[in-house]
């Protein structure tokens, strides 16, 4: 194994890690393997094992890199900012949106729906931990520290779960179905924020 040119020259872990999300879209998270990540990242298994203890592992570090990745990206919202509730209510209704577009939540909104429910609302997991942390930092950060800070932020995760795991459905016009979606999600967000339905800043 030593003479592989992949072990001579290994890949890079941000490449393992597309691999590895391209696997779960593709095999879902209940066959995608270390054996279809490594041919995807173009590497052999021997270099996966070196580097992640299981499958779990690397699978675990990957999708909480992406998650990441995704939470930061719904945060840079263009143009004038409005007032911290509003601008809470936009991130979110941003983060939702990247999420169900993924093609790694798409397949697991298809297929393993309560997977992924069970991964980001149990309190123990990395998921969990890393949305948590985003929500308090960047969505309820305007509001008092304490019960009512965890108790809204707790109100917008189970809220926007289901949000983000709808499943794309065939219609004629996309576009129109996400921006309702989008739409219903912002109502809902203001409510869980304790916000007015209606507002001109939204």
């Amino acid at each position: 194994m030593s003479g592989s040119p992949h072990f001579l020259a290994p890949t890079g872990m941000a490449t393992v890690y597309r691999a590895t999300l391209e696997a779960l879209a593709r095999y879902g998270p209940r066959r995608a393997g270390v054996t279809h990540i490594a041919r995807l990242a173009d590497t052999n298994k021997m270099f996966v094992y070196r580097n992640w203890s299981s499958p779990q592992a690397l699978i675990r570090d990957a999708t909480q890199a992406e998650l990441k990745r995704l939470l930061q990206t719904a945060c840079e919202v263009p143009g004038p900012l409005p007032p911290p509730g509003c601008l809470s209510v936009r991130i979110v209704v941003r983060a939702t949106r990247l999420l169900r577009e993924h093609p790694v939540v798409r397949a697991l909104a298809l297929n393993e729906p309560a997977l992924a429910h069970m991964a980001v609302l149990r309190p123990t997991t990395v998921w969990h931990d890393t949305a948590w942390q985003w929500l308090t930092a960047h969505v309820t950060a305007h509001l008092p520290r304490g019960a009512e800070q965890e108790a809204a932020a707790l109100a917008v995760l189970t809220t926007t779960l289901p949000y983000a795991l709808t499943p794309p459905q065939a219609s004629p016009d996309p576009a129109a179905d996400s921006t309702a979606i989008d739409r219903r999600l912002a109502l809902a967000t203001h409510a869980c924020l304790g916000l007015p339905p209606v507002c001109p800043n939204c």
